[in-house]
């Protein structure tokens, strides 16, 4: 069986030959039919994981699936051959299989139900990204009328972040790339700065509208100072960028994000866009010969994209 990864020296993506999966005494075996582009690949593409690549051949990619079940272990009681199921899988190199392939094993205690009325396309669109974002949402513990700002792209983290965020009572800024600005107004931002050249100006901007600043914030690309820097004294901040290698600080106003996925998590996910409570945005599906492409560094402003089989 063929999976899509990186290798040292120059991590251009390519197949390699991995073991058929078999799913073991907890785990599922499901058949890949969708899954989604994330940082994480982005980031394996650009060598960030080389030490990994080094020590035990490539960095497989993709981080996230939704499939058919395809063979279930003999301690798994709830799943069924033939279920369609999501999944999603923490943002490491080590120890995991990639989801660029045809089949991937995984604990059964990782897969959501996917839920009637979306298509397999808007479910890939959920995974990882929605999971990190419902992680950012509770390490920084909002429960209501407060004010956030969320930096960076709103295609994928960014977006379920913010609708998250709005969800619990929170007001909302965005500070964004011009073509993100549509679809931060589209998810319910309360206020939208453009991001420039100048990172003083944009945490000004932020301070401007806020009287001095925000209660939290958070970092999901971009300048990181810029983030720190829009939180009033006594607020609190975190990030989720290139989440196999946190980002840390020094200053105790920051919280680490702790991306743990888990079916549950993924599930509410995914009925809450089956409620129309919860927007998957994706920007453009492709099919699998075309992930060496998607997964480019250059590549991070183009949406949220879907692989689809």
């Amino acid at each position: 069986m063929k999976a899509m990864g990186v290798v040292a020296p120059h991590f251009v993506p390519g197949l390699f030959d991995v073991d058929e999966p078999s799913a073991g005494g907890d785990g599922v075996v499901v058949e890949v039919l969708a899954s989604s582009v994330n940082e994480f690949d982005r980031a394996a593409a650009r060598g960030s994981y080389s030490g990994q690549a080094a020590r035990s051949g490539p960095v497989l990619l993709g981080r996230d699936f939704v499939g058919r079940v395809a063979a279930v272990g003999a301690n798994v009681n709830y799943i069924d051959v033939g279920m369609y199921v999501a999944g999603a899988l923490a943002p490491h190199p080590a120890g995991h299989t990639g989801t660029f392939t045809d089949k991937v094993a995984v604990p059964a205690e990782l897969l959501a139900p996917v839920p009637d009325g979306i298509d397999l396309a808007h479910v890939a669109g959920v995974g990882l990204a929605g999971v990190t974002a419902v992680d950012a949402v509770g390490a920084l513990g909002l429960t209501g009328l407060e004010t956030v700002a969320i930096q960076g792209p709103m295609s994928g983290v960014g977006g379920y972040a913010l609708q998250l965020a709005k969800a619990r009572g929170a007001v909302v800024a965005v500070l964004t790339s011009p073509m993100h600005a549509e679809l931060a107004w589209t998810l319910g931002a309360d206020a939208v700065i453009l991001e420039g050249a100048n990172p003083t100006r944009s945490v000004q901007r932020v301070r401007d509208v806020f009287g001095g600043g925000v209660d939290s914030a958070i970092h999901v690309a971009g300048d990181f100072a810029t983030t720190a820097g829009v939180v009033r004294p006594g607020g609190q901040f975190t990030s989720v960028a290139d989440a196999a290698m946190p980002v840390t600080h020094s200053r105790s106003e920051f919280v680490p994000t702790m991306i743990a996925p888990n079916g549950h998590k993924l599930a509410d996910l995914l009925f809450k866009v089956a409620a129309l409570r919860l927007r998957s945005h994706v920007s453009g599906a492709i099919s699998f010969d075309q992930v060496g492409d998607a997964v480019s560094p250059d590549r991070s402003n183009a949406g949220r994209i879907v692989v689809v089989r």
